[in-house]
C-alpha cells in the first residue's frame, strides 16, 4: 500500500469499526426479562430480530425473540422466530460455516464480525422449545417433526463440535504464514508465562492443555431433550417402536445426568412396561417443569500481550477475550403439591454447565483467533507506519489512526443466547382426585385422568412465578 493510502485506509477503518458490544444491545431487553415484564421484552426482542434481518446477528436475536415470546404465551412470534432460526442454522451447516470473506474480517476486526452460526446447545434448545409450543397448541404432527430434528441434534452434537473446532483451527494454522512460510507467531505469545497465568485466571489452568481438542469431541447431551422426547411418545405412541424408544429417551436423560433424575428413572421404568406390554398407558400423573434463572453472560477482560510478527517483537497489544458470568439470581424450586401429597424437584438439566462445557471447548480457537487478529492489525499499522516513516506528520496521524483502529476493533464476541434459563428441574406426582394440584401458592385445576404437564418459569427473585399447563390429550 503507498503512503497516500496507507493513512486514509487506516483512519477510515478506525472510524468505521466501533460498535457496542451485543451485551450492551440486549441491555434493555434482559432488564424486562429479569423484571418479568415478559410482553415489553417480548417486543423489544422482536425488534432487534427485525432489526438484524440479513445480519450475521439474526440468528441470536431470533433465539431471544423465540424464547421471550414463548414466555409471554406469544407462540405466534415464537413460532416464526424458531423456524427461521432453524432455517439459518441449516442454511450455514450446509456452507461448511462461516466463508472465506467471513474469516478475513473477523481477523481484520473482532471474531464478532463473523456470522453467529450457533452452538450446538443452541439448536437443542431451540428444537425443546418450538417441539413444547406445537404440543401445547396441540400440534402433535408437527410436533413430532422437531422432535426428530431434536434428536438429530443431540445425535449429530459431538461430530458437529469437532469439524466446526478443526476447520477453525485450520484456517487459524493458514492465516498465521504468507507465501509458505510462517508469517504470525502464536504460539510464541502463548508461551509468555504472563500471557498464561493472566488467562488462566479466568480459564483455568489447563484451558491449552494437551487434551483440549479431544475435550472437544466429547458428546453433548441435554437430558431435558431426551426426557422431553421420552414424555411425547410415551404418551402418544403410534406403534410399540414409539413406546419403545421412549424409554430409550428416558433413560438416556436419566444416565445423562450425575446421580441420575428420580423423574426420568421411573418414567424409564413405567415406559419399559408399557413397550413389553406390562401397562396400558403411563397413568394419572401431573408433571411440573420448572425454568430458574438466567444463563451465563459473555463479559470481557483485558490482557496485554506481546506479539510477534515474522523474529521481531511489536509492541504489547491489549486484547479483550470472552469469559461466561453466571448469574445467580436467588431463584429456587418452588413448592409442588397435590392430595396431599408433596413432590420435590429435581435437576434435569445444568444449563450453566451445558453452556459452560461448550465455551471450554472452543477456547484454544477463540484465544488463538484473538491474539492472531491483534497481530495483524498490529503488523498493518506497523507497516503503514514504516511506509511514512520520513514524513513525521504523517506518521504521527498513522499511529494514531493504528491506536484508534485497535481499540475500536478489541471487543471479544459477547453474543450468546442470554434467555435462556439457568437451570430446569422436573416434579412429578399422583394426579389428586379433585384435580387441584399447588405450586409456589398457586392452585391449578388439571385433567384427572392422563398425564398433565405444568409448565412454570421464575426468572428471579424480582419477578413473578408464570405458569401454564398441557396435556397429551386432542382436545
Amino acid at each position: 500500500m503507498g503512503r497516500a493510502r496507507a493513512i486514509p485506509a487506516l483512519a477510515a477503518a478506525a472510524l468505521l469499526a466501533g460498535c457496542a458490544t451485543y451485551v450492551d444491545e440486549t441491555g434493555g431487553l434482559r432488564a424486562d426479562w429479569r423484571s418479568g415484564n415478559l410482553k415489553a421484552a417480548a417486543q423489544k426482542a422482536a425488534e432487534l430480530s427485525a432489526e438484524a434481518e440479513g445480519s450475521g446477528d439474526e440468528l441470536v436475536f431470533l433465539l431471544e425473540s423465540g424464547a421471550v415470546s414463548r414466555a409471554a404465551a406469544d407462540f405466534g412470534q415464537s413460532r416464526k422466530s424458531f423456524d427461521r432460526a432453524e432455517q439459518i442454522m441449516a442454511e450455514r451447516d450446509a456452507r461448511g460455516g462461516a466463508g472465506a470473506g467471513d474469516e478475513i474480517a473477523a481477523i481484520l476486526a473482532n471474531q464478532s464480525y463473523l456470522p453467529y452460526s450457533g452452538y450446538n446447545y443452541d439448536r437443542i434448545m431451540a428444537a425443546a422449545y418450538q417441539a413444547m409450543n406445537l404440543i401445547e397448541l396441540k400440534e402433535f404432527e408437527a410436533a413430532e417433526v422437531w422432535l426428530k430434528k431434536l434428536e438429530n441434534f443431540q445425535a449429530d452434537a459431538g461430530a458437529k463440535n469437532a469439524a466446526r473446532i478443526d476447520a477453525e483451527m485450520r484456517a487459524i494454522q493458514k492465516a498465521q504464514t504468507e507465501g509458505g512460510k510462517r508469517k504470525y507467531d502464536v504460539s510464541r505469545t502463548l508461551a509468555d508465562a504472563g500471557v498464561r497465568g493472566a488467562l488462566a485466571q479466568y480459564y483455568g489452568a489447563d484451558f491449552l492443555a494437551p487434551d483440549a481438542a479431544v475435550r472437544a469431541r466429547a458428546v453433548y447431551a441435554n437430558p431435558f431433550a431426551y426426557w422431553l422426547s421420552g414424555l411425547y411418545f410415551s404418551n402418544r405412541p403410534a406403534d410399540a417402536s414409539d413406546k419403545s424408544r421412549a424409554a430409550d429417551f428416558f433413560r438416556l436423560a436419566n444416565q445423562s445426568l450425575p446421580g441420575g433424575n428420580y423423574v426420568a428413572a421411573s418414567d424409564a421404568a413405567r415406559a419399559e412396561a408399557l413397550a413389553d406390554g406390562r401397562a396400558a398407558a403411563m397413568g394419572d400423573f401431573t408433571y411440573a417443569i420448572f425454568e430458574a434463572g438466567c444463563a451465563p453472560l459473555r463479559r470481557q477482560f483485558r490482557v496485554d500481550l506481546p506479539l510477534y510478527i515474522f523474529a521481531d517483537a511489536l509492541p504489547h497489544v491489549g486484547v479483550n477475550f470472552p469469559y461466561l458470568a453466571p448469574a445467580d439470581s436467588g431463584v429456587r424450586p418452588p413448592a409442588f403439591s397435590g392430595g396431599g401429597k408433596t413432590a420435590k424437584f429435581a435437576k434435569i438439566a445444568d444449563m450453566d454447565e451445558i453452556v459452560s462445557r461448550e465455551f471450554r471447548d472452543g477456547l484454544p480457537v477463540v484465544v488463538a483467533r484473538s491474539i492472531l487478529s491483534a497481530a495483524v492489525k498490529a503488523g498493518a499499522q506497523f507497516a503503514a507506519q514504516y511506509a511514512v516513516r520520513d514524513n513525521s506528520a504523517a506518521l504521527l496521524l498513522v499511529a494514531i489512526a493504528g491506536s484508534a483502529y485497535q481499540a475500536a476493533t478489541n471487543d471479544a464476541d459477547l453474543r450468546s443466547w442470554t434467555t435462556l434459563p439457568k437451570a430446569v428441574y422436573l416434579a412429578k406426582l399422583p394426579t389428586p382426585r379433585d384435580g387441584i394440584v399447588e405450586i409456589g401458592g398457586r392452585k391449578v385445576s388439571v385433567d384427572t385422568s392422563g398425564v398433565n404437564v405444568i409448565v412454570a418459569k421464575q426468572i428471579s427473585s424480582a419477578s413473578p412465578l408464570f405458569v401454564r399447563k398441557f396435556n397429551f390429550k386432542e382436545k
